[in-house]
C-alpha cells in the first residue's frame, strides 16, 4: 500500500504544472468548456510523455523523450506564466507581437514582470522530475499492459483536443503571419496608392507634424485631471492645445493598433489596410514625407510599422540595432531640426516615440524621477507603488518630448499643426491588479488614449470656420484616423469619408467595437 500511495504522489509531482494551471482557470472565470478542453489535452499530453518514459528500459528513447517532455513543461509554465499574469490564454495577438519583437523588448519583459524565484523554482522543479525520470520505477510498471494502454487512451484524447495546442497555434500563426507580411508589404511600401484619386492640396507651404506615442494611457496624464501633476510642460500650453477627452486606440497592442490607425482598416473590414495609408495619401497630396524613429525597424522579422513607414520619402531610425537601443526620445530632437530646415516646403513629419513602452525605468532620465511617494491606487504593494511612480515619471518626461516638439513648430511662425496620440495605453495598477496591455484582458484604461492637437496662429487664420471647441468631447476611435489626418491637413481626395473625421462637422458617431460583440462604450 505504500509502495502505491508512493506512486500517487510523485505523480501528482510530475502533474504538478497542470494541478496549478487548472486552479488558475477555476480562479479567472475561465469557461467550463474551455477549462475542460485545456485540461484534457495537456493532461493528456503529459501522461502520453510519462507513459512512454516508464513503459521503456531504452536509455536513449528515456533521454529523447525526456528532452520532449522538459520542453513540453516548458511550453505549460509559459501557458500557466502568461494565464497568471495577463489572465488570459496566448492567443494570436500575443504571438504577432512576438514576431516582430526584439532583443530588447524580451530583456525589458524579463526585467519586468520576472522573478528570480520564478527561475529557481522552475530550476529545482526540473532537476527533481529528471531524478524520477532516470531513478524512479512505478509499481505498475511491472505490468506493461497499463503504460501501454494509458499512451493509446492519451493519443486518442490529445487528438480530439488537438485545436488547443500552443505549438500547432504558434506554427498556424507563424505562417498566416509571415503570408500576410508579404502580401502587404508589396502594397503599403509603395509611395503612392492607385485606390485614391483625385487626391489634392492646394498649400504651397506647410510644416505638419504627426507624434506616436507608446504605450501612455490617458487615465494617468495631469493634462487629463490626473490627480498628480504629470504634464507641467503641456500645462502650460493649455489654452493653444485642443484635448480631446474620449479618443481609445482600436487595440491593445502596436502592431495590431497601428495596422488600422495608418490604413482604411477598420474592424468590420480589417482587409482595407491594404488598399492605402496615410502615408501615401501624403506624398500623392505633393508634402515630402518623413519618418523618424525612436524605436527598432528589426525584430525577429522586419516590424509591420516600419513596413508601413518605408512608403514616405525618408526614413531614420535612430535605432537601428540592440546596441544602440534604450536611447531617450530627445535624440529625436536633432533629426527634427535638420528636417524643419530642409529646402522642401511642404513637409510632413511622423514621429515614432519611445514613450513610456513597458520597462518604464528606461523610459526617462535620472532627473525626471519626480515621483517617489506613495501613490493611489486600490491595489497596495510595494512592487505596484514602484511601478506607478515610474510609470507616471515616464508620463512626465513625455510631456517634456511632446512639448519641446511643439514649442520648436511654434518657433517657425509658419501654416503649421502638431497631433499627438499614443497607439494604446497601459493599465498600470488600476482595472488590475497588474500592469502593461493585453489584448485578452482589454481593460478601459488600455484602449484609452491622450488625442491632442496644437495649430499654428497662420493655420488658423486660413480656416477661418474652424471651431473645434464644440468637439472635444466626441466619441472616436483611431482606426478612422486616416480621415481626422486628411481632414486635419486640408487633403482632398474621392474616398474621404467626413462622418469618420472627428474634426469634421458632419461626422457620425460609430460603435466603437474592441473585439467580437464588445462595443466599447456599452461594456461595464
Amino acid at each position: 500500500m505504500k509502495a502505491y500511495l508512493k506512486d500517487l504522489l510523485t505523480l501528482l509531482f510530475l502533474c504538478l504544472p497542470l494541478l496549478i494551471y487548472l486552479i488558475l482557470m477555476s480562479m479567472y472565470d475561465v469557461t467550463l468548456k474551455t477549462t475542460a478542453k485545456e485540461f484534457l489535452f495537456n493532461g493528456a499530453m503529459l501522461m502520453l510523455l510519462l507513459s512512454v518514459l516508464f513503459a521503456t528500459t531504452n536509455r536513449i528513447v528515456k533521454f529523447i523523450f525526456s528532452i520532449i517532455l522538459l520542453c513540453f513543461y516548458s511550453l505549460l509554465l509559459i501557458q500557466v506564466g502568461v494565464l497568471y499574469t495577463f489572465y488570459n490564454f496566448i492567443d494570436k495577438a500575443v504571438l504577432y507581437t512576438l514576431f516582430e519583437t526584439n532583443f530588447n523588448e524580451v530583456k525589458g519583459f524579463i526585467d519586468s514582470y520576472f522573478k528570480w524565484y520564478y527561475g529557481v523554482s522552475v530550476f529545482v522543479y526540473f532537476y527533481i522530475v529528471v531524478r524520477i525520470i532516470f531513478s524512479y520505477r512505478f509499481t505498475l510498471e511491472k505490468y506493461k499492459i497499463v503504460p501501454l494502454l494509458l499512451i493509446f487512451a492519451c493519443i486518442g484524447v490529445g487528438y480530439r483536443f488537438f485545436e488547443r495546442s500552443v505549438l500547432l497555434l504558434s506554427t498556424n500563426t507563424y505562417v498566416e503571419y509571415q503570408d500576410y507580411t508579404s502580401q502587404l508589404s508589396k502594397k503599403i511600401t509603395h509611395k503612392e496608392s492607385t485606390y485614391f484619386t483625385n487626391v489634392e492640396n492646394d498649400e504651397n507651404e506647410a510644416l505638419y507634424v504627426v507624434i506616436i506615442g507608446e504605450s501612455s494611457s490617458r487615465r494617468n496624464m495631469g493634462i487629463y485631471d490626473y490627480y498628480r501633476d504629470t504634464n507641467p510642460k503641456l500645462s502650460q500650453l493649455k489654452d493653444e492645445l485642443y484635448l480631446f477627452n474620449d479618443v481609445i486606440s482600436p487595440r491593445t497592442h502596436t502592431i495590431l493598433s497601428l495596422d488600422r490607425v495608418f490604413s482604411l482598416g477598420d474592424f468590420h473590414n480589417p482587409e482595407l489596410n491594404e488598399l492605402g495609408t496615410i502615408f501615401q495619401l501624403a506624398n500623392q497630396a505633393g508634402f515630402t514625407t518623413y519618418w523618424l524613429s525612436n524605436q527598432e525597424p528589426l525584430g525577429l522579422n522586419e516590424t509591420l510599422v516600419s513596413l508601413y513607414a518605408k512608403a514616405t520619402h525618408h526614413q531614420n531610425f535612430v535605432t537601428k540595432t540592440n546596441k544602440s537601443s534604450h536611447k531617450l526620445d530627445e535624440v529625436l530632437f536633432p533629426l527634427l531640426d535638420e528636417v524643419i530646415q530642409e529646402k522642401p516646403s511642404k513637409k510632413m513629419i511622423f514621429l515614432h516615440l519611445k514613450g513610456t513602452h513597458i520597462f518604464y525605468w528606461d523610459a526617462y532620465p535620472s532627473h525626471f524621477s519626480f515621483f517617489n511617494d506613495q501613490p493611489k491606487t486600490k491595489f497596495e504593494s510595494e512592487e505596484a507603488f514602484q511601478i506607478i511612480n515610474a510609470y507616471d515619471n515616464a508620463i512626465r518626461y513625455n510631456d517634456f518630448v511632446v512639448s519641446e516638439i511643439i514649442k520648436k513648430i511654434r518657433s517657425k511662425n509658419t501654416n503649421s499643426y502638431v497631433v499627438y496620440f499614443s497607439d494604446h495605453g497601459d493599465d498600470v495598477f488600476q482595472d488590475n491588479n497588474s500592469f502593461g496591455h493585453h489584448e485578452g484582458i482589454g481593460t478601459n484604461a488600455m484602449y484609452e488614449v491622450p488625442f491632442i492637437v496644437w495649430l499654428s496662429e497662420e493655420y488658423k487664420q486660413n480656416s477661418l470656420d474652424l471651431n473645434f471647441q464644440n468637439k472635444l468631447n466626441r466619441k472616436y476611435t483611431l482606426e478612422d484616423f486616416i480621415y481626422s489626418f486628411s481632414d486635419l491637413s486640408r487633403i482632398r481626395f474621392d474616398q474621404f469619408q467626413p462622418i469618420k473625421s472627428i474634426f469634421n462637422e458632419q461626422f457620425i458617431y460609430k460603435k466603437r467595437m474592441v473585439s467580437p460583440g464588445v462595443n466599447y462604450d456599452e461594456r461595464n
